[in-house]
């Protein structure tokens, strides 16, 4: 029987860096909404305030753990439209390094470009990595392994506007995994390598691999905002095709799905929200390598698996999902806000005879949201998740999904 404890919700504030860009003067916003600006600048006259098209924000990035010794960076995320009628583009980034040589390079980006009629998607990586791997199928019996590799990420959709809100497109996928490092196998132990023995099986080189393909992608997307959402729906289909014409080292096809809904449950606009996210990543043919099977943590901006570690749970299918309570703890101005969120994860092993929903892994946590800007709706996000008994913390900006 699951156990749900009521979680201690934090209030942590660090000193942020915020640019904003200022236009023309617009409507009057509404004021049962004020940010982190309206605070520190102590503004009381909201009835002109002005539009602003774009939003900057930089944060810095320091942590501490045995893996990778101290970490030390930077993220930014810049959200901006080109007028108040158009839809929201975001491009986020990291950087950071570590005293145990491990890097972190990233960018991604949701643009909507030529009067939002075409929609590119990109994230493009470059990673010294380890992590922490416990095999396929989800089970809690297995035991854990370290891994350290470099992966270069270059993946890029462009999708054009059919009808309203429903676009289609191609896309461009190269992912090369090298210097992979299996600390199992180094030690004289290659039997028992969860990474080594799936590749001796279907014939990869478990030192470096490539896959490489292209994509056919759809999607739909009617949210009100795309960095906030109130309300709406999103999804996301991507059916990549790997192939070795393409660079690739065996051929494969892999499906994505990708569905988000959000329903506005308060009398006053964003005071209360429950957003849905259920997500899938499967091998429909083929074999790919053990690094880009489906596993939490490893969606685009990086977000599933709140409560467990990266790649906890891998597969050959995997299944995921999501629901969150977002609601307003101040509730004049807005500025403080809280969240409620479960999430349940299963993941396949076909080799084995296990099937998806065979084991099915629960967690569940809650977190602070403070809005930074209104207009485009940015929260920094503080959460805590509890997964198996263990706590993780979240610290990000813009939403989980």
């Amino acid at each position: 029987m699951w156990k749900w404890p009521l979680l201690l919700i934090f209030e942590v504030f660090l000193p942020l860096l915020i640019f904003c860009q200022q236009d023309t003067l617009q409507k009057p916003p509404s004021l049962s909404q004020m940010d982190v600006r309206d605070l520190l600048f102590k503004r009381t006259d909201h009835g002109k305030e002005f539009e602003r098209k774009s939003f900057f924000v930089v944060l810095p990035v320091l942590g501490s753990n045995p893996t990778a010794g101290f970490i030390y960076g930077a993220g930014l995320s810049f959200v901006y439209r080109k007028t108040i009628d158009k839809r929201f583009s975001t491009v986020s980034s990291n950087l950071s390094y570590s005293t145990k040589r491990l890097a972190n390079l990233n960018i991604k980006s949701n643009l909507f470009v030529l009067n939002d009629k075409l929609f590119l998607n990109g994230d493009w990586r470059y990673y010294v990595i380890t992590e922490t791997t416990y095999g396929l199928g989800g089970s809690n019996n297995s035991s854990s392994q370290n891994l350290r590799y470099n992966q270069i990420r270059i993946h890029e959709t462009a999708s054009w506007e059919l009808l309203p809100n429903l676009f289609a497109g191609i896309g461009i996928h190269y992912d090369y995994f090298f210097n992979i490092i299996d600390n199992t196998a180094a030690n004289g132990d290659p039997d028992k390598s969860y990474h080594y023995n799936y590749s001796e099986r279907h014939g990869f080189n478990p030192n470096e691999y490539t896959v490489s393909g292209v994509s056919l992608n759809f999607l739909y997307d009617s949210r009100d905002n795309q960095v906030n959402a109130y309300k709406g729906s999103y999804i996301n289909v991507n059916y990549r095709i790997n192939e070795t014409a393409l660079g690739s080292v065996k051929n494969s096809t892999m499906l994505l799905t990708d569905y988000r809904s959000f329903y506005s449950l308060g009398s006053t606009k964003g005071s209360s929200v429950l957003a849905l996210w259920l997500y899938g990543s499967f091998v429909v043919s083929g074999n790919v390598p053990y690094l880009l099977l489906p596993a939490i943590g490893f969606d685009q901006r990086q977000k599933s698996g709140r409560g467990y570690s990266f790649g906890r749970f891998r597969g050959m299918d995997m299944l995921y999902v999501e629901s969150e309570y977002r609601f307003r703890i101040s509730p004049r101005s807005g500025i403080l806000g809280g969240v409620i969120f479960a999430n349940l994860t299963s993941t396949s092993d076909k080799e084995n005879n296990i099937n998806l929903l065979n084991y099915i892994q629960p967690a569940y946590g809650s977190g602070l949201r403070i809005m930074l800007d209104k207009i485009s709706r940015t929260r920094l996000e503080l959460d805590a998740a509890v997964g198996k008994g263990k706590i993780g913390f979240y610290f990000g900006i813009r939403e989980t999904f």
